[in-house]
């Protein structure tokens, strides 16, 4: 049966240098696929999509390093778009780390089950993902229909490369957003740390990274599953797209409301009060750089 549903990626971190970060192709990937960006310092943003509140990319110091983290909505939002592989090549521009990577898999079945199934395979309260069993944990809550749900975890808490839970998805979505979607149970492993071994070409075909932690303590692995090789990276570049600085300025200049809103306060200084906005602007432009950046090159992971 899981031969037939796709792995997909539900989380993100790529960490570089403090100088040599791709933020201007990253930036435009994202202002492309419709996020805004915030930021309080100009030395670390946050960038949010309308859409989706839970579709969240942070790009800035943390740590001595720099990094961009995105999160399952946002990942899922990037292929929606089309972009994807394109992100991964330009992640893959500078050297770097993957220092977080979740692949998971969608089962069309209660969650609750899959938990409960879970918990009876494992009454000891312990599961080996790799070499080294670690404890389990469980977090429940009653459904309204009475069944008792949450999520099933190997190795909360702890300081491991790999980790994984499975959770009633259904459930999540219902409690987050409010939203009813059919039975739904998700698998999620976790790499972690820059010796996990996983790379953006991980990020790119997860199917080999997930089977080789989710079989057989989880799932049983389908025939014709690849086997996973770390630290294998070719260097992503996807496929040139013809690019237009001038009509992505264009069109989010055209929809950011917040500028006929300071317009507005504007005109309520007198007739100079655009020019004074305009000034602002000016100067805001003509500040120095804010992060600092790497050329794009086909540099391989760090």
């Amino acid at each position: 049966m899981v031969s037939s549903f796709k792995v997909f990626i539900d989380w993100l971190d790529v960490t570089y240098s403090p100088n040599c970060a791709p933020f201007p192709g990253v930036n435009r990937l994202l202002l492309e696929a419709g996020f805004d960006a915030e930021t309080s310092d100009r030395d670390s943003y946050s960038y949010r999509h309308g859409r989706n509140a839970s579709a969240v990319v942070l790009f800035g110091r943390s740590r001595g390093s720099m990094r961009a983290s995105f999160s399952g909505a946002a990942c899922a939002l990037f292929r929606e778009h089309g972009s994807w592989m394109e992100l991964l090549s330009e992640l893959s521009s500078a050297p770097h780390r993957v220092t977080r990577l979740d692949p998971a898999l969608d089962l069309p079945m209660d969650g609750a089950d899959l938990v409960d199934l879970m918990r009876r395979r494992y009454p000891d309260g312990r599961a080996s993902l790799s070499r080294k069993a670690m404890p389990t944990t469980v977090m429940l809550a009653v459904r309204p229909d009475g069944r008792e749900t949450g999520t099933w975890y190997i190795g909360k808490m702890k300081r491991a490369r790999y980790t994984a839970r499975v959770y009633d998805k259904a459930w999540e979505v219902l409690q987050k957003a409010h939203r009813v979607i059919p039975p739904t149970a998700r698998v999620e492993v976790t790499a972690k740390g820059g010796d996990s071994g996983a790379t953006l070409r991980d990020a790119a075909e997860p199917a080999a990274l997930f089977w080789h932690l989710a079989s057989p303590a989880i799932l049983e692995a389908p025939e014709g599953v690849p086997v996973w090789i770390p630290n294998r990276d070719l260097g992503w570049e996807a496929p040139k797209r013809e690019f237009s600085p001038a009509a992505l300025l264009q069109r989010r200049v055209e929809d950011f409301a917040m500028l006929d809103a300071l317009a507005v306060v504007a005109d309520g200084m007198g007739p100079e009060g655009r020019s004074y906005l305009l000034g602002l602007i000016k100067d805001r432009l003509e500040a120095p750089k804010p992060i600092e950046t790497a050329e794009p090159s086909s540099a391989s992971a760090a």
